[in-house]
């Protein structure tokens, strides 16, 4: 029987480098909020969210000061130098509690304005895949570039994706591939692609072209144009 818990795992231990500013990046403020506090309204708000696991850097002075800090659906761990890191505390803690059965979305603090709608479809791939990921198609045009700045060719587009979050998969099946990864040597850049090299199927969910993920400071400026289309 397929589990029907799903815990949601935040990894927010990062600084945001290419972001600036005296704080990390996922304390930037958008509306009043922070973006970390803007991700968490959205899943506190979701009907089958179990408890949230924010991994937080452990020097961490801002966390505390969250309107959700002391919420008792969420738990902070602590992060790791890298998100793989970060994720896989979070997923241990998961685990230590019972849930190597149940679901797992993970989502990143930057993206702060995921809807409801998008984290219920996600939800509901859980039902013909193995694991699940918004993405969305690619429309630019991508070139292959050398080093020394000259374009080299104009790649193809056709069948590429841009992978967004959540991403969904069984507790167990993600820290098993995480795990090998790291075994591995290999570079994780999201939970899918630890996924992918485990033979995990992982089925395509369209996310929305809202859900960016903030990464330099204009993107606050984007993000702000975005809500207030979706109030």
């Amino acid at each position: 029987m397929i589990s029907e818990q799903c815990w949601i795992v935040v990894p927010a231990a990062g600084i945001g480098q290419r972001f600036g500013g005296e704080r990390p990046k996922q304390y930037a403020r958008l509306q009043g909020r922070t973006l970390l506090d803007q991700c968490l309204a959205t899943f506190f708000s979701w009907a089958e969210t179990k408890t949230v696991v924010v991994a937080i850097a452990s020097d961490d002075t801002h966390f505390s000061q969250s309107e959700y800090a002391k919420n008792p659906r969420l738990v902070r761990v602590d992060g790791g130098l890298e998100r793989s890191n970060s994720v896989v505390n979070a997923l241990r803690y998961i685990m230590s509690n019972g849930g190597a059965n149940d679901w797992v979305m993970v989502h990143d603090a930057a993206r702060p304005l995921l809807q409801i709608k998008d984290i219920d479809a996600l939800w509901e791939a859980r039902l013909t895949h193995q694991a699940a990921i918004l993405a969305r198609p690619i429309s630019d045009t991508l070139k292959l570039v050398t080093s020394d700045g000259s374009v080299e060719c104009t790649v193809s587009r056709q069948g590429l994706w841009g992978a967004q979050t959540p991403q969904l998969a069984k507790v167990g099946d993600l820290c098993a591939a995480i795990d090998a990864s790291v075994e591995g040597g290999a570079t994780i850049t999201d939970e899918a692609s630890a996924l992918e090299a485990q033979g995990v199927e992982i089925g395509i969910v369209e996310g929305p072209a809202y859900n960016i993920k903030v990464t330099l400071p204009d993107d606050i400026h984007l993000a702000n144009l975005w809500l207030e289309r979706q109030k």
